[in-house]
């Protein structure tokens, strides 16, 4: 993992739980980001994409263990099921084995 590398994470959501409070949930789906910083005490800075929906994260950039995280194009089974942006991630995951191919 580096400085503007592609990874996959599970962030956290913001849940309304009353009208006037919400609660940080972290995602069932492993969602796409770039990683902008990382800290060395094991923890990485992820900026996530932008999502084709409206999002329910407070921040695009959320922080991560090192641990939690997976590379992009990861095809184990947590990371098998990306999401609402199924689309996109499936599209992006195709060009890149495209642009690898010779």
């Amino acid at each position: 993992m580096r400085i503007g590398g592609r990874v996959l994470v599970r962030p956290l959501l913001q849940i309304p739980v009353r009208p006037w409070r919400s609660e940080s949930y972290q995602s069932p789906f492993y969602y796409p980001g770039t990683v902008i910083e990382i800290n060395e005490n094991g923890r990485a800075r992820v900026e996530l994409d932008e999502s084709l929906y409206p999002a329910p994260w407070g921040s695009r950039i959320q922080l991560f263990h090192t641990a939690e995280i997976h590379r992009y194009g990861c095809n184990c089974d947590e990371c098998g099921t990306p999401g609402r942006d199924i689309y996109r991630f499936r599209a992006d995951q195709a060009q890149r084995r495209d642009e690898s191919q010779p």
